[in-house]
């Protein structure tokens, strides 16, 4: 059957895919991605957009000869070693405008003015002249990078301006030269830019969206770390950009980097522990710090040693050690090793949405490496850029809960997660279930990653009410993640059952006030507790509901909790539900149940050879023949999961894992007649795999189907 599962897309009413498909890395034009991806990132805020980094990008240029920038703060360091501080202070490889052609849109540009004349530096070294030399008309850096700008209008580049300047030379209060010094710069790179490309920040900012720069033809963004707001065109970066104190810096990384200098080939070297350390803060940042929705956040990619450069310095000076430990400066084989577990993150765990839709501008020392993974494979000079891109298009982590609407009209919106709880950005975790209510809210219950249990509400307008814990600590042990269900009835109040971790099955009711009566365990069929697989629940009009379940023998029965409160057990027992094809009694494995507008039960159910199964029953008793749904015709549709939801015009409509383990969907008609089975999307097109369903029929015609994903 599953070579024919594409069958079903081909028809009408079937789910839709979303507009944008997911990134491809390998076919990814690094000089000029953003235009390429415009349909997944134009109406995307710039600082929701996931992008490569350039730290230190003038640090190519510096070598052992190139000078020393007298204000810096590492320059009698560079003065007494040059060798040692160059080695220590590049970072990139190649000129800023390899840097752009290799996916950068981050700079972060470090200048220094000495005798007269501007130069990129780092730490203590010099760099390359970057503006024009007046004097000799040597032309600078600054020239490439603007011609690179001007020849890609739809690339946004952000500049992160940092100088050194001579103090302060007049005494007077009118007048500060060292200011002036550094607005010169400012200038310069406006006049070299040109200011109609650079971004108005009175009219744009972090949360403006590509398209809107693009409208307004500003391609450049320039953030000054002096803050200055002369002109309209220099954004002060200490109100627009932030870097959640993810750049790592241990004053320990002195004896670490000693060792990685002096044992380069050692089994377990040091630097394997910087890189690890740096890597865990970047994890902590991603993962529970979601800062200023208002500003850029740029993540430091990249390991820092600033605190440890003069230990580490003179030691190797002092060692005679070559400050080539790989044959290329320090820095740079720091990278490299750092890189490829960074690489790691960012295609592995970085590229699941809880964390890559908290990502920005990711910082990368030597940002068009290339080289080789842990695992033997090839890194091209372009991959690091192309893992951060891609992961503008995130995959989402087994277990996140991931929610879709279809309309009444039967369009569906795009699949997102739903919101975590706590610190988490995405709820993640075990079995679920959701109840559409009277008012046109939702309600659910889901047990997370730590196995306790927690109830949230989302409103008829779509906010959310927030996740709260519904058991005590002991309670939640009991229950340990076992199966729950959920129904609403007519006058506002929501059922839950449950299974806890020895099988006996559980009830409770949530009443308007919101508050809950209570775990309770109705009477199994010999009079002790009932003990069940699986349950599933759903509300009669008369506000009685029906609960069915799958007993320890794996045999379907149900029974009713009338709206007094009272069970039918003591007179009606847990009635069995006959098997399909003229079976005593239907055995199987995951179980749905709904009731329709005549107060019609239709139990939907995954049989023990894996088809989908759906019958009716009347309230009391009279029960319908069990049916296979259709994948094609004479072809009964199999699975792992289904659930199913009645709506008030009378129609039906179900939700199926297929063997492939994704979702699949399927709708009947007041009088019966079903669709074939489309395929549900989840984001950015991909198929919406799952280990688990369930869907809440919503008043006005909606549905509302959320999954645990695969």
């Amino acid at each position: 059957m599953l070579a024919t599962l594409t069958a079903g897309l081909t028809i009408a009413g079937v789910p839709g895919t979303a507009a944008a498909a997911p990134v491809d890395p390998d076919s990814l034009n690094l000089r000029q991605w953003m235009w390429q991806i415009r349909d997944v990132i134009g109406d995307r805020p710039l600082n929701k957009i996931v992008m490569p980094g350039s730290h230190d990008a003038g640090s190519w240029s510096i070598t052992d000869k190139t000078g020393v920038c007298d204000t810096a703060g590492q320059a009698q360091l560079a003065r007494d070693f040059p060798q040692i501080a160059a080695a220590i202070s590049i970072t990139q490889m190649t000129p800023i405008k390899e840097q752009l052609n290799s996916g950068s849109r981050y700079l972060d540009l470090r200048l220094c003015k000495q005798n007269g004349k501007w130069y990129t530096y780092h730490g203590g070294p010099l760099g390359g002249l970057f503006f024009d030399d007046p004097a000799t008309g040597r032309r600078g850096e600054i020239n490439d990078i603007a011609e690179w700008i001007r020849d890609h209008p739809d690339e946004i580049v952000t500049i992160e301006l940092r100088t050194s300047v001579p103090p302060d030379s007049d005494p007077s209060q009118e007048r500060d030269t060292a200011v002036e010094d550094h607005l010169e710069a400012v200038r310069l790179l406006g006049d070299k830019i040109g200011t109609s490309r650079m971004a108005d920040r009175d009219k744009l900012s972090p949360t403006s969206t590509y398209n809107q720069f693009r409208a307004a033809g500003a391609s450049v963004i320039l953030l000054d770390t002096r803050n200055r707001t002369d002109y309209p065109w220099i954004w002060p970066a200490g109100s627009r950009m932030e870097t959640r104190n993810s750049y790592l810096e241990n004053a320990d990384f002195g004896s670490l980097i000693k060792e990685a200098i002096t044992n380069p080939t050692a089994s377990n070297p040091a630097i394997d522990l910087i890189s690890r350390k740096a890597l865990q803060r970047n994890d902590e940042v991603l993962k529970t710090s979601t800062g200023d929705p208002n500003k850029f956040f740029a993540l430091s990619g990249n390991v820092d040693s600033t605190l440890a450069i003069p230990d580490a310095a003179y030691d190797v000076v002092n060692n005679g050690m070559d400050y080539k430990p790989d044959g290329i400066p320090y820095m740079l084989y720091l990278a490299r090793e750092h890189n490829i577990e960074l690489l790691e993150k960012l295609e592995g765990e970085w590229r699941t949405s809880a964390i890559a839709k908290n990502t920005n501008i990711v910082q990368l020392d030597w940002i068009d490496m290339g080289g080789r993974r842990d695992n033997g494979t090839l890194i091209g000079s372009g991959d690091m850029s192309a893992a951060i891109i891609a992961n503008n298009t995130p995959t989402t982590a087994a277990g996140t809960l991931v929610g879709t609407e279809r309309r009444a009209d039967g369009s569906w919106t795009a699949a997102e997660a739903l919101p975590g709880a706590y610190t988490s950005l995405e709820f993640g975790g075990g079995e679920q279930a959701v109840t559409a209510m009277p008012d046109g809210s939702l309600q659910y219950l889901a047990y997370g990653t730590d196995r306790k249990m927690y109830h949230n509400v989302r409103r008829a307008n779509g906010s959310w009410q927030g996740w709260a814990r519904l058991n005590s600590d002991e309670t939640d042990k009991r229950f340990n993640g076992g199966p729950i269900a959920l129904t609403s009835t007519p006058n506002g109040e929501t059922q839950a059952v449950a299974v806890d971790k020895d099988g006996v099955l559980f009830h409770q009711l949530r009443r308007t006030d919101g508050s809950w009566t209570g775990w309770a365990a109705p009477a199994g069929p010999d009079g002790g507790v009932f003990k069940a697989k699986d349950v599933a629940i759903a509300a009669l009009s008369d506000g009685a509901v029906k609960v069915a379940a799958f007993g320890n023998d794996g045999n379907l029965r149900i029974s009713e909790r009338r709206a007094d409160g009272s069970w039918d057990i003591p007179t009606q027992g847990w009635q069995t539900v006959p098997g399909a094809n003229g079976g005593p009694v239907f055995a199987g494995k995951d179980l749905s149940m709904t009731v329709s507008r005549d107060n019609v039960i239709q139990i939907a159910a995954i049989g023990n050879d894996d088809r989908v199964y759906r019958t009716t029953r009347t309230r009391h008793g009279a029960n319908g023949p069990w049916t296979g749904l259709e994948w094609s015709p004479g072809d009964i549709m199999e699975g792992s999961g289904v659930a199913l939801t009645a709506l008030p015009d009378g129609s039906t409509q179900l939700l199926a894992i297929g063997l492939d383990g994704n979702t699949w969907h399927a709708a009947a008609d007041p009088s019966g007649n079903w669709t074939r089975f489309g395929q549900v999307w989840g984001p950015y097109g991909r198929a919406l795999g799952a280990t688990r369903v369930k869907i809440a029929g919503l008043p006005d015609g909606r549905t509302f189907s959320v999954v645990s994903a695969r």
